[in-house]
């Protein structure tokens, strides 16, 4: 066997895709293993084991991945998304208009009940005007986090998955805070798997709309890393195991409308995918 082989073998190895779900009834955690969801007894951030039941993946519904106390999301942290709201002179402006600051990353807050399961539609609220998809990755923390170090960060991460950070660009111009813009019910996809052992620093990521490609990048881009942002999170805010991190969208974002199906996808991963809701 070659060497590129064996670190293909080690690899797979130290990749696991978790998953919550429900079947009968009965919402568990479980490991997704091609076909197969290997039910799980107990929390996947403590002390989860094999129960020993099994069921097609066909046959299960996934729930968004992980139950977080908090949801943070970074804005403007990829190079070809800050191309497209560059002021003058070079200055790279937010939403508000305002220029972004360079040395710290820009995180705000969602709420744990925007996020959206792998599948389930998006109900744009009855006043949405002009809601845009945001690909990216989102980091799952496993364990309590508080003034963490950039180098020790990686040991704090349980894994990573896909998700959506939807927005009313018209609601995030005009209010004061950005509550209904990236907060309101379903503008959180997630999921459907959470995997562990990625170089998550390095992988491919791509969003279609209705099965064109809309976006096209890899994390490797991303202007503050990973490890950066959950320790920057971690001086303000004790992160919890399950706490969700978005970590930015990159190129140009584009309206969405009813009947768009939504669908993105992380190298090692899967596709996470969402149909507007008509």
């Amino acid at each position: 066997m070659s060497a590129s082989q064996l670190d293909t073998v080690a690899k797979n190895q130290a990749t696991r895709r978790y998953v919550r779900f429900e079947h009968d009834g009965v919402t568990s955690y479980g490991l997704w293993e091609g076909d197969i969801v290997r039910h799980l007894v107990g929390d996947i951030f403590g002390d989860a084991r094999p129960s020993g039941q099994t069921s097609p993946s066909r046959e299960v519904q996934f729930l968004v991945p992980c139950e977080p106390s908090k949801v943070l999301a970074v804005g403007l942290n990829y190079a070809s998304h800050r191309e497209h709201v560059e002021g003058s002179e070079g200055v790279i402006l937010n939403a508000a208009g305002r220029p972004v600051p360079s040395d710290y990353p820009g995180v705000f807050a969602k709420f744990p009940t925007s996020l959206i399961p792998h599948e389930q539609d998006i109900v744009f609220p009855n006043d949405a005007t002009n809601v845009h998809f945001e690909g990216e990755m989102a980091l799952i923390v496993g364990r309590d986090a508080k003034d963490v170090a950039v180098e020790e960060a990686t040991d704090y991460v349980f894994g990573v998955t896909i998700c959506n950070d939807l927005v009313d660009r018209e609601w995030l111009l005009e209010d004061l805070q950005w509550f209904r813009a990236k907060g309101a019910d379903g503008f959180g996809p997630i999921g459907p798997a959470i995997v562990t052992g990625l170089d998550y620093g390095n992988l491919t990521l791509e969003t279609r709309v209705n099965g064109e490609v809309r976006q096209s990048c890899s994390t490797n881009e991303l202007v503050f890393s990973p490890d950066q942002i959950l320790s920057y999170c971690s001086r303000y805010v004790t992160l919890r195991p399950g706490d969700v991190i978005f970590t930015g969208t990159p190129g140009q974002t584009q309206s969405i409308a009813k009947g768009d199906v939504i669908e993105v996808e992380i190298e090692g991963i899967g596709i996470l995918r969402n149909a507007v809701a008509g």
